[in-house]
């Protein structure tokens, strides 16, 4: 069995065995192509950077849980 990476991305349309070529039922945290390669394969996305400097919560008072708040007006 061939196996090639899904570069046409997520279909979830139909049934596992009816899948389109080159799709994916279920992908989490990829991308089809090579950013500084510029090649078609898979590879991971990539990293996100720190936003802060500063670091937030300390060893003594750590901090247990961070929501975010969303408004809709």
């Amino acid at each position: 069995m061939k196996l090639s990476f899904p570069v046409k991305g997520i279909h979830k349309g139909v049934a596992a065995s009816s899948q389109p070529e080159m799709t994916s039922p279920d992908m989490l945290n990829v991308r089809p192509y090579d950013v500084l390669e510029r090649k078609v394969r898979g590879g991971q996305r990539g990293g996100i950077s720190k936003l802060y400097a500063r670091q937030i919560g300390e060893v003594a008072s750590p901090i247990v849980a961070i929501c975010s708040v969303t408004v809709v007006s």
